[in-house]
């Protein structure tokens, strides 16, 4: 992989676990070995959502119900339309590359699913998939000091970016 080129660290909250769950936000980071230069983050209409087929799963409220007030009360500001955030998603998100998340088999099928739900294809393929979570499992690298709110979309990536970057530069 050639680390001076563009990727893509990404992260999303939802209101349940399953592919066609609804999606509260998206935040996502643009790096190379360098570091981070650009970020995104949009939080999405819960009910709009609902409205194309996502799905709410009490579990994952009742989960919700136990976190930082301060991280669900920002999912609550300047909602978008489904649709409307995506499309902003895509358009900064640019060409397709390596797309990274906390979990290859959580958030970029969720991301796909809200994807098809209004009609639009995801801006990445499957095969620029990348799993930080098995990154972080195969070299057990200290993390630096978390900066921003837990399961804040956009803090959530730029902290996994700056993780994957010590072990990547390791």
């Amino acid at each position: 992989m050639d680390l001076s080129a563009e990727q893509c660290m990404v992260d999303c909250e939802t209101l349940a676990q399953s592919p066609n769950g609804v999606i509260c936000s998206i935040g996502a980071v643009k790096f190379n070995i360098d570091g981070i230069y650009d970020e995104f983050y949009v939080t999405i209409d819960a009910k709009d959502s609902v409205s194309y087929g996502m799905i709410i799963e009490q579990q994952t409220l009742n989960w919700w119900n136990k976190q930082n007030p301060v991280a669900f009360k920002e999912l609550m500001k300047n909602n978008k339309p489904l649709k409307e955030a995506l499309s902003e998603f895509s358009k900064w998100f640019g060409k397709s590359k390596p797309t990274w998340a906390c979990g290859a088999s959580f958030d970029p099928p969720i991301i796909q699913w809200n994807y098809e739900a209004v009609g639009m294809k995801r801006p990445w393929g499957f095969w620029h998939d990348r799993c930080y979570r098995t990154m972080r499992e195969l070299f057990p690298i200290p993390e630096p000091t978390r900066e921003g709110t837990y399961h804040n979309a956009l803090d959530d990536a730029k902290h996994q970016t700056a993780h994957l970057l010590n072990i990547l530069r390791s």
